[in-house]
């Protein structure tokens, strides 16, 4: 059998019902019927994961207390971590407790900490964006705000196809580096929102960012960057800035994931993509073990959601073919994604 064979038939008998659904869908492209179909739902709707998310969602809908940065020391998720997970189980809007998660982002207060006085870099790095990203996952593009990140989103990647270098983007400051004027990278948010939407994939824009990302594959490792507010110096939400131009490994596992899912979305993982080679090195791997992702990866940033982590659609990693159905999944889905698109 062809290794991509051997992942899948692996995956449909030893996954989870996500991870077995999605498969099907989203990898072989097969139209599950209907009864079927609901039979799988009924069970990740039943499964203990989602169980214990589900038993965090108030009564107005609202995930825990805080949109996107938990209480310290809470195991209770926020907003944005849990709206996370319940869309890549593969549940949709028609999930109630899933419609009353968004509903509520549209009701006054809705971002919570992050609308808080005290809270003023919450405003600096666009908190906003956070819930555009989230809406172009679901599919909810109608809103005005969406198509408002969307063109941000296009803007950070002008900034980087027309620089000459990194210095037209960010100075030294101190020991740290600052964006120049209205100068910013692209962060995993604005990769979410260009990965889930498709009104901006016009011509132009699509060798715009094509050559955005050969600079990026470049120059690659940004240093830290800050935006400058007055005498403040504010982290950005989640600039991409990391060690991409690499072959995947255990120090940049689930953000290698992240970025090359959301760049084979966006139609910039293909073979005349500098990152094409990197995805090859992955398949390399798991020809090497009969299609599987075998790598013994710490469980840290993959099983709990956030706006920075998750990945994990099986309940837990306490066996380790529970860490391999799901890195071979994801494996398998980016390139799915990047032949499909």
């Amino acid at each position: 059998m062809r290794s991509e064979d051997l992942s899948l038939d692996f995956l449909l008998n030893n996954a989870c019902t996500s991870i077995v659904m999605k498969t099907r869908e989203e990898i072989i492209k097969e139209k599950i019927p209907v009864k079927e179909k609901k039979s799988y739902l009924n069970q990740i709707i039943s499964g203990e994961k989602i169980n214990t998310v589900l038993s965090w969602q108030g009564a107005d809908g609202y995930f825990g207390t805080r949109f996107h940065t938990p209480p310290s020391n809470s195991k209770i998720w926020a907003h944005e971590g849990c709206v996370r997970c319940l869309l890549e189980t593969g549940l949709g809007l028609d999930f109630e407790p899933l419609k009353k998660a968004f509903d509520v982002l549209l009701a006054p207060g809705w971002g919570k900490e992050c609308e808080e006085t005290k809270n003023k870099t919450s405003a600096v790095f666009g908190y906003s964006m956070i819930r555009a990203s989230l809406f172009a996952q679901a599919g909810l593009h109608e809103h005005e705000f969406v198509s408002e990140w969307t063109e941000i989103a296009l803007q950070s990647f002008r900034n980087l196809a027309e620089a000459s270098d990194y210095s037209d983007i960010a100075v030294p400051y101190k020991d740290k580096f600052i964006f120049i004027g209205n100068q910013y990278l692209p962060t995993i948010y604005l990769l979410r929102i260009l990965a889930f939407t498709n009104k901006w994939r016009t011509p132009e824009n699509i060798a715009m960012t094509e050559k955005a990302y050969r600079k990026l594959y470049k120059w690659l490792p940004f240093p830290p960057t800050y935006i400058k507010a007055k005498s403040q110096l504010v982290a950005p939400a989640g600039n991409i800035a990391g060690k991409f131009n690499q072959n995947i490994n255990e120090q940049n596992g689930v953000w290698w994931f992240f970025f090359y899912e959301l760049s084979a979305r966006m139609g910039l993982l293909g073979k005349k993509s500098p990152f094409y080679k990197h995805l090859l090195a992955l398949n390399k791997n798991l020809n090497e073990n009969n299609g599987l992702f075998i790598e013994k990866y710490n469980k840290r940033g993959y099983i709990n959601w956030s706006g920075y982590s998750g990945i994990a659609l099986e309940d837990n990693w306490t066996k380790k073919e529970r860490r391999i159905c799901d890195l071979t999944f994801r494996s398998c889905l980016i390139n799915a994604i990047s032949k499909n698109i």
